[in-house]
């Protein structure tokens, strides 16, 4: 993936995230508010919360796999020669696409298109139960494209153990 296009990639996830915590912010604020002010809770703020927390976890987890900031260990790799360092890479990149493509793509919108089908809708909201779970293979999709990108990378040695590419390295 060029650096503009990962770069743009990286903005437009993080506008989203930003847009969907924004929302995830209003919701519960007037949940709150419609509960102690009115005396009763909205009753799709609830609903709407948990509906966006899912979704803001996890394009933000694409968010974060593409700027290399996830959660990851490291203190068996920082022992290693750089030779071997760059493999385990290359291969810890190999099984998060294996994952995110396996489970989360083929997984995801196995049971996507099952609540699609079974026509389940969200109770509080009258939406198909199926939007919830869509957030599964779109984050899996993404997280797939960047772990391909940077198998490749680290292949051809255009990135670091760090994630990024050495010319960025020296900033």
């Amino acid at each position: 993936m060029t650096g503009l296009i990962k770069h743009f990639a990286a903005r437009l996830l993080g506008y989203l995230c930003v847009l969907i915590f924004s929302l995830l912010v209003i919701d519960v604020l007037w949940g709150v508010a419609t509960r102690y002010i009115l005396g009763h809770q909205a009753y799709w703020t609830e609903e709407l919360a948990r509906f966006l927390l899912v979704w803001l976890a996890m394009i933000g987890a694409a968010l974060a796999y593409i700027d290399n900031k996830h959660l990851g260990m490291d203190i068996v790799t920082r022992s290693l020669d750089p030779h071997a360092r760059r493999m385990a890479n290359f291969v810890t990149h190999l099984a998060v696409l294996g994952f995110a493509a396996g489970v989360m793509v083929y997984g995801g919108t196995a049971l996507f298109v099952d609540r699609w089908n079974s026509g389940q809708t969200m109770s509080a909201l009258e939406i198909k139960k199926a939007w919830f779970y869509l957030s599964l293979p779109v984050s899996g999709l993404l997280i797939s494209l960047f772990s391909l990108d940077a198998a490749i990378a680290t292949a051809l040695g255009r990135m670091t153990d760090t994630g990024s590419s050495p010319d960025t390295e020296a900033e």
